[in-house]
């Protein structure tokens, strides 16, 4: 059942009472009493936290209630929670009727635990819809916003824009892609099979594809005896084009970054997908460009046609100096398919998110890169974005809700007791892009491997509270989704003031890292959907950040090895990281998984992106050869590192332990203090029995080990 969250509040006011503020824009209108409703839909959850404690014996039938349009009470099941923070109304079995008007009482007599009364009570009005509301027209948007800012006005707030975390790493071995297993050359290190991923360096095994300080893409030719030469530069922009990542498909390029465009008076930032015709390594054309108005979330591509995520928040702030004021609130859209100049999408193309107060649009692009014609499809919706998840028939985001916090200063460290996560589901058929479902899990997701599509089911790893929260100590959740987003089943409460670190979801079974001062391992089944159980656990020093499957029974772990420093007697020890941590985990018995082999590299301050980008993995799975750029430190304390090199490690990972097969560490400076940027390894790949590492100021070549 899907659950929506209300934020609300609870504010003593000179008369004695508690006066209530939904912060929630009604979206539609009562025809028969010209009241001002809002949008949900049938199988809705009304969800209000208070800053207050309220009463129980005070929530009943009679102060809490739903009627219909008729006036009869509908069947709503009422419930305290959260130590009577959170008010739960959830719909009567079977849901409410689609079209249907219905009206949530809240009675004045709902007292606080001090013994205040909710001030005048409230009615809120509510209609049932199946589909996400659409805008008619500029005006209808403008009242939107105007809503939203007289909402913030009313608690003394901003208008809110939800922070969206950006492109994270990770996901499932039955949707993992096999690419770079055995081919002639490396591919990217994707999440899920058939779902391209951008990344900095591309090869079609001719050719390597290389962007370049996020201002050029090099493209460098292999010649016969393995060495390379560059045949073309392309510049992206005249300083305005910033660059973030490539796409390789057959002759087509792709290079996808945020460009500034200067309009008279306005500064435009936008993301833009630049595509070429790379036929002619040494002279591409470019074909086509695409803008969508915002910064990137994410992309992929599947086949032939790009999907971007975007972020926009449009200048509602001129709104607030003036509500009069002339302000642009459709986001601009650039297609040379239709035009070399931006225009502003249609009102038509922006559907509202029931629930979202957010003042920033979340905008899907779908763009064909081999019919420079085909106009590109393009929805937004008034709900922002976050972590994304795509596999080929669906795109999901996952957008972090705080709860509102008006007694306290700051949002608790880490979120709070009302943190949870809206997912939005959109099904993906080429260029038809359609909201599908949405949904609702408690706590906050770590990034896209944190989340799974499986037999029909969404699957999602999640951490609530705080880790340095007595009041609200962190626990750790897996959820399991059916088709409608409805939460089917769940294993909640683990490791208790630990943390997600990393998670990975192979066929029936998930695998999840927390950590504090040791590393626990746990392997849990989602056979049955609808009651997942965990299986083993495994605790050892240090954590994974990033885990990767090496087969069906055992999986490598890239992270941090730790130490404990004891303190005084009754406290807990310091936890200290240490060098770059390797494990092989052997999970053939799923109810005691097994760290079978560790290799701890260098000391304390080493690195390297693999830590945090899974796309710097090196494979050769045919060979057995995993690896990555390094950055060597040692040091007794975190304010005394020394710098120790910086190069590229492969090693010979396989069933029976881990093996180095191979370093390229580069020949240190005596003078030198820490790594240097231009020299340093950015992606390491394979053609044929050729290594290249890449890096920017060259390309370094080596006999594959």
């Amino acid at each position: 059942m899907k659950k929506w969250l209300i934020t609300a509040l609870l504010i003593l006011v000179a008369g004695g009472g508690l006066t209530f503020y939904l912060l929630q824009k009604p979206e539609v209108t009562n025809t028969a009493t010209g009241a001002e409703v809002r949008s949900v839909f049938s199988d809705h959850t009304w969800r209000m936290n208070f800053t207050e404690e309220m009463r129980e014996d005070t929530v009943n039938e009679e102060t809490v209630y739903v009627e219909d349009q008729n006036g009869n009470q509908t069947a709503v099941t009422v419930e305290l929670m959260n130590e009577g923070h959170t008010l739960s109304v959830a719909p009567p079995d079977g849901g409410y009727e689609n079209g249907a008007f219905y009206t949530l009482h809240l009675s004045e007599e709902i007292k606080s635990s001090l013994g205040l009364k909710l001030k005048n009570g409230q009615a809120i009005e509510f209609k049932i819809v199946t589909d996400l509301p659409s805008f008619t027209d500029e005006q209808e948007l403008r009242d939107h916003f105007a809503a939203l800012m007289e909402n913030s006005r009313a608690v003394g707030g901003d208008i809110m824009v939800e922070e969206s975390a950006s492109e994270g790493s990770m996901e499932s071995a039955d949707t993992a892609s096999s690419d770079g297993a055995g081919g002639d050359f490396s591919t990217t290190n994707n999440q899920v099979d058939g779902v391209e991923e951008a990344d900095i360096v591309q090869t079609d095994g001719d050719y390597i594809y290389i962007l370049y300080q996020n201002e050029k893409v090099r493209i460098e030719q292999i010649l016969e005896d393995g060495s390379t030469e560059t045949v073309h530069t392309i510049t992206l922009g005249q300083g305005n084009f910033y660059g973030s990542s490539l796409y390789l498909s057959g002759d087509t390029l792709i290079a996808v970054g945020d460009f500034w465009h200067s309009k008279p008076g306005q500064e435009v930032s936008t993301t833009t997908a630049k595509i070429y015709d790379v036929t002619d390594p040494a002279s591409p054309a470019l074909t086509r460009e695409f803008s969508a108005e915002g910064y990137l979330a994410s992309s992929r591509m599947v086949e032939d046609v790009l999907y971007l995520v975007t972020n926009h928040h449009p200048d509602v702030w001129i709104m607030q100096e003036n509500e009069d004021a002339e302000v642009r609130l459709q986001p601009f859209i650039k297609d040379t398919a239709v035009s070399d100049e931006f225009f502003t999408q249609p009102v038509d193309q922006i559907q509202k998110i029931p629930e979202s107060d957010s003042a920033e649009y979340a905008t899907i692009s779908a763009v064909p890169i081999n019919e420079p014609d085909t106009e590109a499809t393009v929805h937004s919706y008034l709900g922002s974005s976050g972590q994304i998840y795509m596999s080929k028939e669906n795109l999901y985001i996952a957008s972090m809700q705080h709860t509102f916090f008006p007694m306290m200063d700051i949002m608790p460290a880490g979120g709070g007791p009302g943190d949870e996560t809206e997912i939005y589901k959109f099904s993906i058929d080429r260029l038809n892009v359609q909201f599908a479902a949405q949904g609702k899990v408690p706590g906050r997701i770590l990034n896209q491997f944190s989340m799974d599509e499986h037999n029909g089911y969404f699957r999602a790893a999640t951490t609530k509270g705080s880790m340095w929260s007595e009041d609200q100590p962190s626990v750790n959740n897996l959820y399991i989704l059916d088709e409608q987003m409805a939460i089917s089943g769940s294993v909640e409460d683990l490791a208790p003031g630990e943390r997600i670190y990393s998670a990975r979801f192979m066929g029936d079974k998930a695998y999840i890292v927390t950590f504090r001062e040791t590393d626990p391992l746990y392997v849990i089944d989602t056979s049955d959907p609808t009651a997942p159980e965990v299986l083993g656990e495994l605790k050892i020093p240090g954590f994974s950040t990033y885990l990767h499957p090496l087969d069906d029974n055992h999986l490598i772990g890239f992270g941090v090895e730790t130490s404990l420093e004891e303190t005084k007697p009754g406290e807990a020890p310091i936890v200290r990281q240490e060098g770059m941590k390797i494990s092989l985990f052997d999970i053939t018995d799923f109810n005691n998984p097994v760290e079978k082999d560790v290799e701890v590299i260098g000391g304390r301050g080493t690195h390297s992106p693999i830590q945090y980008d899974h796309k710097a993995l090196f494979r050769h799975e045919e060979r057995g050869l995993y690896g990555f750029p390094i950055m060597l430190y040692e040091g007794k304390d975190d304010m005394n590192l020394e710098f120790e090199g910086q190069g590229a490690h492969i090693y010979s990972i396989t069933t029976d332990g881990i093996e180095l097969a191979a370093e390229y560490m580069d020949e240190k400076d005596p003078n030198q203090l820490y790594e240097e940027y231009e020299s340093m390894v950015q992606r390491m790949i394979y053609v044929d029995d050729h290594l290249y590492l890449v890096k920017y100021n060259g390309i370094d070549h080596h006999p594959l080990p």
